[in-house]
């Protein structure tokens, strides 16, 4: 790199290049304009810097850097101004948090004498992220701007993946450098691989007779899914995926029995409520999979690369910390194996209820409408989500075959999540179809990032699944509630009758009319879609459309995503119809 007096500014887009980082998502500001100065000096000039995609509000910026960094594997880039920029931020870093995904959101602050003076879009960016950011910085001295980018960039990425945000200071970025500062020495103790206590789990895998491995979104992190199937088969165990792990495992797999917990398929959940022996890969346990009663009667092994996540809300009989690929090679390199054949028919037999049965009725069943885009995409395309019923149908449906093709809000469980993160799928791997599939409600709170979609050219085939309701909620309010969903409807307007709860299939009040998006962003198609008998040859015709198209499919407002296990209850407890 040149040693000649460089700006923060040109510090920060160097550093970038050399790491390679390909593409950063934001919007600009005040405190953020001469990094935007240098990278259009940079355009003029024809020397390399990274595509700056202009998302048009800095949420939608955050969640394209998380949906670059699924599809990727790569750190996701974000970058948003001081004051309002930066907090707008604070939900994508908190999702990213979550779900483990290695992510770099850099801000602008306020000139660093006026940190502390609460001038004009000073925002503690430090403080308010230090809770759900993997490692923050402030950066107020040109010198410690390149060690402290490249350490930020690295923490992102190594061991458990998460956020990292760096705050750097206006004055910095304009500021030349003459000598930079050392990196900081940084230690901690490696932990090395424990083949004992390894060797432990696999004998107790094998000598178990109901054996199930609960795996977690470490495994595609650690590109570890095809080391995972030969384990599966080696072993003759049958694996569950987690939400963040669907993909992890193809669809026709026999030992693959999809998600487990809430709204998992009916063969996760019986496996689960049956087992004697439950191997974690991965991931945590997380309360909608481990639900009342989880562990009871059961052995607990866990395998994690984070030793916070061990013993934390279940406790283990048999634990390892290390890296998934270190323990599936060991396991697989070990020579040892089992089988479990009474075991495996059963699980086969469960298996023929992987996809719950649903009716058909005069409006397109959701369910439906997704294995028409499962089949006709050959469970190929990157499948992106919003948060709430279509989520979960989605998860249901839709017969991934690969890794790093499911992008959704997990723990978090983010609104608003589907269509920016979508955008960043698309530049994260052009290589596959996107297909975004959303809810009415979810795709309504980044609307806005169509403008992004359309500005860029961005084929992204976007279905929203329209009940003209929050469908999640009113399905738990009529589950639960006696059917109150006055604040669900998104149909209502102050011409409805105040107490109106009904679940009306006729009324269909656009609100807003998604067809007429194609008014509002040229170049975008829009397609409603209402009869069941066209259904696949209607989505046929979208997913052959060149550019983006917005898909408004009219379904069943009435329809629940089934099975379902309620808040408090136990896998014996399950909803099947």
């Amino acid at each position: 790199m040149p040693n000649d007096n460089r700006t923060g500014a040109a510090i920060l887009l160097d550093v970038l290049n050399d790491l390679g980082v390909e593409t950063i998502f934001g919007h600009t500001g005040g405190a953020v304009i001469p990094i935007h100065v240098e990278i259009n000096k940079r355009l003029r000039a024809g020397t390399p810097v990274p595509r700056f995609v202009l998302c048009r509000q800095e949420g939608g910026a955050g969640h394209a850097a998380e949906g670059y960094a699924r599809a990727s594997g790569r750190v996701g880039v974000a970058l948003a101004t001081s004051g309002p920029g930066a907090t707008n931020l604070i939900t994508p870093i908190a999702d990213a948090y979550k779900d483990s995904l290695p992510t770099l959101f850099i801000t602008g602050q306020v000139p660093s004498r006026a940190i502390g003076t609460d001038a004009f879009q000073e925002v503690d960016m430090v403080g308010l992220t230090r809770p759900i950011s993997k490692h923050n910085y402030l950066v107020k001295d040109v010198a410690d701007l390149e060690w402290v980018l490249r350490e930020a960039h690295a923490l992102a990425m190594h061991g458990r993946p998460g956020p990292v945000v760096v705050d750097i200071c206006k004055d910095v970025q304009l500021t030349a450098l003459e000598t930079a500062n050392v990196p900081r020495v940084r230690h901690r103790e490696s932990v090395d691989f424990d083949a004992a206590r390894a060797d432990a789990i696999l004998e107790a895998l094998a000598r178990a007779e109901r054996p199930v491995v609960k795996a977690g979104g470490g495994v595609i992190h650690a590109n570890a899914a095809l080391a995972l199937q030969r384990f599966a088969e080696r072993f003759d165990v049958p694996v569950t995926t987690t939400f963040n792990a669907l993909g992890a495992l193809p669809f026709e797999l026999a030992y693959n029995l999809g998600m487990p917990g809430m709204h998992g398929t009916i063969p996760a959940n019986y496996a689960l409520r049956d087992a004697d022996f439950i191997l974690s890969l991965g991931g945590r346990f997380d309360d909608r999979v481990a639900v009342r009663g989880f562990a009871e009667g059961k052995r607990i092994a866990h395998v994690d690369i984070d030793p916070s996540e061990i013993d934390k809300t279940i406790a283990t009989d048999l634990n390892l910390v290390a890296t998934l690929d270190e323990f599936l090679a060991h396991a697989l390199a070990s020579g040892r194996s089992a089988r479990h054949p009474e075991w495996m028919t059963l699980i086969g037999e469960w298996r023929q209820r992987m996809m719950p049965p649903y009716g058909q009725s005069e409006y397109i069943k959701p369910q439906a409408a997704i294995e028409v885009i499962s089949e006709l995409t050959g469970g190929e395309a990157t499948l992106v989500t919003g948060v709430g019923q279509h989520q979960m149908w989605s998860a249901q449906y839709y017969r991934f075959r690969r890794p790093r093709q499911w992008i959704s809000s997990g723990g978090l469980g983010t609104m608003g999540f589907g269509l920016p993160a979508a955008v960043g799928a698309w530049y994260g791997d052009p290589t596959h179809p996107v297909v975004l599939i959303d809810g009415d409600g979810s795709f309504q709170m980044n609307i806005q990032e169509l403008g992004t979609v359309v500005a860029n050219r961005i084929p992204l085939k976007m279905f929203v699944l329209n009940n003209s309701f929050l469908g999640m909620v009113r399905q738990w309010e009529d589950m639960m509630d006696d059917g109150h969903h006055y604040e669900t409807c998104l149909a209502r307007t102050a011409d409805c009758d105040p107490d109106c709860i009904d679940l009306d299939q006729s009324c269909r009040r656009q609100i807003p009319n998604l067809t007429g998006l194609k008014h509002v962003y040229p170049r975008l198609k829009t397609v409603r879609l209402r009869d069941p008998e066209t259904l696949r040859d209607d989505i046929a015709a979208v997913l052959a459309e060149p550019g983006p198209v917005l898909v408004d499919v009219w379904i069943d407002k009435a329809e629940n995503v089934i099975p379902m296990i309620r808040p408090g209850h136990s896998l014996e407890q399950m909803i099947e119809s």
